[in-house]
């Protein structure tokens, strides 16, 4: 999960949000911790942000024109967060996390304008924890509601099966039924 969580924050194409509601399943079902899985997927994520930080530093816009297209990083998407980011200052940071393709060029653009470092962890990695906790819990909450869902399909399988046939059924009914209909009134 850390390093899935690096290189998707980075900037790969990954399923980070899947990722961490998966996790949140596991949780659920006892196989990991809640509060190690929580602190394992924040610090994912804040080395992950704090190394497109220091790329948005050290190696600048240049780096982005040459090598963004690898990491879906156009000039103009670094445009439009940056005016995102004057807009609404450090919140982007902080809630960039929630909005995938957002996220990996939050840290960036905080580098390219040379956000100081410790603004930037404050806000960058309290969004981080956020993020993270947010996904694992809702992960965790709907593996512990489908074991109760499992456990009312067992005993109500008869029954669910049953109206689904019928449903199945009706639907099929009704479209061959419409279909002639149709074929009446083009002849």
């Amino acid at each position: 999960m850390f390093g899935f969580l690096v290189f998707g924050i980075v900037g790969l194409p990954l399923p980070d949000e899947t990722l961490l509601t998966v996790v949140g399943y596991l949780v659920s079902i006892r196989y990991l911790n809640y509060w190690v899985s929580i602190l394992v997927g924040t610090l994912g994520s804040i080395v992950g942000i704090t190394f497109s930080y220091l790329l948005g530093i050290f190696l600048g816009r240049e780096v982005i024109h040459r090598f963004g297209k690898y990491m879906y990083l156009t000039p103009e998407r670094v445009a439009s967060v940056e005016k995102f980011m004057d807009k609404y200052g450090k919140l982007t940071l902080f809630f960039g996390y929630f909005i995938p393709g957002i996220r990996q060029v939050t840290a960036i653009v905080a580098g390219l304008s040379k956000m100081n470092y410790r603004e930037f962890a404050i806000v960058a990695y309290l969004g981080g924890l956020l993020w993270v906790t947010t996904f694992i819990t809702l992960g965790r909450f709907v593996g512990m509601q489908l074991h109760g869902i499992g456990h009312i399909f067992h005993r109500f399988r008869y029954l669910i099966i049953t109206v689904l046939a019928l449903l199945a059924v009706s639907i099929l009914i009704y479209r061959y039924v419409k279909v002639r209909k149709n074929k009446r009134q083009v002849s």
